[in-house]
C-alpha cells in the first residue's frame, strides 16, 4: 500500500503566512492523533566529570614526585640536613564560564494546539526536560572543542601544547589510511604510558600512568575501521570490557587522543533550576544556571596523534 507524504516542507517558517483560508486549510487536515518527541543529547565524554566543587573558587591538583637516589655517604656528615628536592608538584586554576539555558511554559498556548486525550503538563515537562539535553550537548561539545584545543600551539604557554604529540601516522601512497600502523601507534603508546618515563605529559614529569585510567577518544569512522578484535588487544581485554575504555566522539578532525583521564578536568561549581511564573502572562519562565570548569591539568599523561598525516 502507497503511503502519501502531507509533511508539507516550508521554505521561510518565520515569515511565511497563509495568503487565503484555502490555502491555510489545504495546508494541513484535521489532527486526529499527536506524536511528540523529546530532542535527546548524549555526552560520551562524561568519563572526565569530576563533579562538583561545594565551596572555594579555585581548583588545586596535587602529584607526589619520584625520590631520586643518592651516592651513599658512609660519614653521615649530612643526615640531619634538610632535604630541599621538591616532593609535591601542583597546579591551580579558576577558570569557570557561567551560563544560562532558558525557556518559557505558556499552559494556554499548549492548550490550544493539543488534541482531547493529550496532557499540557505532560508537554510542558517535556519542554523544560529539553533544558538538561541542551546542557548534556553544550558539555559534549565544549569537551570535544578542549581536547583539540590541548594538541594546540600555546595551550599550555605561549609555543608548547598541553597534549604530547605521540608521533602522526603517514597516510599510505596512494592516500589511504594505514591501519596496521595507526593500531601501532595506539600500542605503543598505551604500553609507554604504563611504565615510568617523561614522555607523555607536557610538563616533562616523571610518572607512570594506570592502565584504568587511560581512555583512548576518536572519531567513530576510524574506530569502526579498526579491527576490534586486535583493538582489544591493546588493553588486553575482551570485546565487551574494550567498550569501556574506547570512546567514540563525531568529530570530523583526524586526531586520536590517549589520556589519563585525570587529566581532562570537567568539574561543576553551581547547577540551578529556577522557575518565575507571570501571573498576569499566564506563563512560566524556567531558567537553568550552570557554571563549569573544563581544562587540562599538564602534570598526567595526554597524547595525541593525527591518523592521517599527508604521506612524503
Amino acid at each position: 500500500m502507497a503511503v502519501a507524504n502531507n509533511f508539507k516542507p516550508v521554505t521561510d517558517g518565520v515569515n511565511y503566512q497563509p495568503q487565503t483560508v484555502e490555502e491555510f486549510n489545504s495546508m494541513i487536515g484535521k489532527v486526529g492523533k499527536q506524536m511528540i518527541r523529546e530532542v535527546t543529547a548524549m555526552n560520551p565524554l562524561n568519563v572526565f566529570n569530576k563533579g562538583y566543587m561545594q565551596k572555594g573558587d579555585t581548583l588545586e591538583v596535587v602529584v607526589t614526585k619520584l625520590v631520586e637516589a643518592s651516592a651513599y655517604d658512609r660519614t653521615g656528615a649530612n643526615a640531619l640536613a634538610r632535604n630541599t628536592v621538591e616532593k609535591l608538584l601542583a597546579r591551580y586554576s579558576n577558570a569557570w564560564l557561567r551560563r544560562v539555558f532558558e525557556t518559557t511554559v505558556d499552559i494556554p498556548e499548549i492548550r490550544q494546539v493539543l488534541v482531547s486525550g493529550s496532557d499540557s503538563s505532560d508537554i510542558a515537562t517535556k519542554i523544560v526536560s529539553e533544558l538538561a539535553e541542551s546542557r548534556t550537548d553544550d558539555k559534549y561539545q565544549r569537551l570535544k572543542a578542549l581536547l583539540k584545543w590541548g594538541a594546540t600551539n600555546g595551550s599550555l604557554d605561549e609555543t608548547h601544547t598541553a597534549f604530547v604529540n605521540a608521533g602522526d601516522v603517514k597516510q599510505l601512497t596512494n592516500g589511504t589510511l594505514d591501519y596496521k600502523a595507526i593500531l601501532k601507534k595506539i600500542k605503543d603508546t598505551v604500553s609507554g604510558m604504563k611504565y615510568v618515563n617523561t614522555t607523555f605529559n607536557a610538563v616533562g614529569l616523571k610518572r607512570r600512568t594506570y592502565a584504568d585510567d587511560i581512555f583512548i577518544v576518536m572519531p567513530y569512522t576510524i574506530k569502526n575501521a579498526i579491527d576490534v578484535d586486535e583493538l582489544a588487544g591493546v588493553f588486553n581485554l575482551s570485546k565487551t570490557e574494550l567498550a569501556g575504555r574506547i570512546i567514540e566522539i563525531d568529530s570530523a578532525d583526524t586526531y586520536i587522543y590517549i589520556v589519563d583521564r585525570n587529566a581532562i578536568i570537567d568539574i561543576t561549581r553551581i547547577d540551578e533550576m529556577m522557575s518565575q511564573k507571570n501571573a498576569k502572562g499566564l506563563f512560566v519562565n524556567y531558567f537553568y544556571h550552570v557554571e563549569d570548569m573544563m581544562t587540562i591539568c599538564p602534570l598526567f599523561d595526554a597524547c595525541y596523534f593525527n591518523y592521517a598525516a599527508a604521506a612524503a
